[in-house]
């Protein structure tokens, strides 16, 4: 499929993508800057992403409930005494939820260091989840995570591990080693696509594969292994001076994905290298049309999205597995950041409380084996999260919530302030007759 073939549309990280406010509309909101705000309140991605979390904790609980055996032995007399069942039920929704929180945010014996846990799991997610929006706002399915992340931390790993720099300096080199590998890795998938018209899901699948038995292969030779844990390749470790530095009992890692959640702001809000990203996710006919180069976008988007996954990396290899990573470096981040990016509705904000959420998730996730309740009910509970979320129809039906109109909060606000500048030039006009 050539260029000029491709369809006006791709797949995108919602099955139901943003409504574009319509010339008429934008008019009328210089008229009426704040009209149909609470429509787009109730029908926004914000609330949508909510609900989808909490009808995914109601489902899970309900779950949780009627697969405990201290459940199911108080229904075995019901009629007698229902209280019993109801007391069960409450406790073991109490002793899951408590499990999380103690092991996510605060511990009675341990203060506030699980917190800290859930800012390093949460900070991988954040940067991979900025990196999927990216291709998500130009319409580009990226589902290559798995691969960008093992290649940048390929290189992340060579830079952090047999180059001698001084400490702050090497840190530096190895992390924008990581993003330039995985960014190389993603702008090549974005290549073929802008040449041959092949899918970019069906790319990404296959360069994962590439990746990864390419990276196995690679950890098995000399001048890239190291020691052997349980017959597994694996990298020799980081030197010192590389290692992602601590601000106190956290990392900067943190610091670094809200930095360049700021970089993802300015990007499609502030250049007009993001305007192109939105202008081809949006439409790449009229893009075309309007003069922008659909397969350079497209070439540039990925490498772009790729560059954010290999921060996710570089703090993976530099941080968690500093003293040796493996083919598993990414833990399934890739994946997991398709998520993130979902219920982030593809925006910084959104991004960055998806991946704390998950995180947080993470964290928690341990401690509910300690009373008693399997910690597989929490992949369950992030999959009905992408169910309701991927799927705005269905939450509208369930709860009745309107359709957006597609004006953004900026756009109400520039239409205010022009309304008001005009009504004050009205105004001084009249006082000068």
């Amino acid at each position: 499929m050539t260029d000029e073939q491709q369809p006006t549309t791709s797949p995108t990280a919602s099955a139901e993508p943003a409504p574009q406010p319509s010339e008429r509309q934008l008019e009328e909101a210089k008229r009426n800057p704040w009209e149909g705000v609470w429509r787009d309140i109730l029908g926004g991605n914000v609330l949508r992403s909510i609900v989808a979390v909490l009808l995914a904790i109601l489902i899970g609980s309900l779950i949780v409930v009627f697969t405990d055996k201290r459940v199911i032995d108080a229904m075995g007399y019901f009629a007698a005494r229902p209280g019993d069942t109801f007391d069960a039920m409450g406790q073991v929704i109490g002793s899951a939820y408590g499990a999380i929180f103690n092991g996510a945010v605060y511990n009675p014996t341990r203060g506030f260091a699980p917190l800290f846990n859930t800012l390093k799991y949460a900070t991988p997610l954040i940067a991979a989840g900025l990196g999927l929006a990216v291709a998500f706002r130009a319409g580009l399915f990226n589902i290559g995570g798995q691969g960008q992340m093992l290649a940048g931390a390929f290189l992340a790993g060579i830079v952090g591990a047999q180059w001698q720099l001084p400490m702050g300096l090497h840190f530096v080199v190895a992390l924008l080693a990581g993003i330039a590998g995985a960014s190389i890795w993603a702008a090549m998938v974005g290549w073929l696509k802008a040449q041959t018209g092949a899918h970019e899901v069906i790319l990404t699948i296959m360069f994962n594969w590439i990746a990864y038995w390419g990276l196995t292969y690679l950890l098995k030779q000399p001048p890239f292994n190291g020691p052997r844990a349980a017959g597994n390749p694996k990298a020799g470790p980081i030197h010192e001076t590389a290692w992602l530095p601590e601000l106190g009992p956290m990392s900067i890692g943190i610091v670094l994905v809200l930095l360049a959640a700021v970089a993802f702001w300015w990007l499609f809000e502030r250049s007009t290298v993001g305007f192109r990203i939105r202008a081809v996710g949006i439409n790449p006919n009229a893009a075309r049309t309007a003069g922008i180069d659909v397969k350079v976008m497209t070439v540039v988007t990925m490498a772009l999205s790729g560059a954010f996954m290999g921060i996710a990396s570089a703090t993976q290899v530099l941080g968690e597995f500093r003293t040796g990573y493996t083919n598993l470096v990414d833990e399934g981040i890739g994946f997991s950041a398709i998520t993130v990016a979902l219920l982030g509705g593809n925006h910084p904000v959104g991004v960055v409380f998806a991946g704390l959420l998950f995180g947080a998730l993470r964290a928690g996730q341990a401690g509910m084996q300690t009373v008693g309740i399997s910690p597989d009910i929490i992949p369950v509970i992030q999959g009905i999260i992408v169910l309701f979320v991927a799927a705005p129809p269905l939450i509208r039906a369930i709860f009745r919530l309107p359709k957006p109109t597609g004006l953004r909060l900026a756009d109400r606000i520039a239409a205010s302030r022009e309304a008001g500048g005009a009504k004050s030039a009205a105004q001084k006009a009249e006082a000068n007759r």
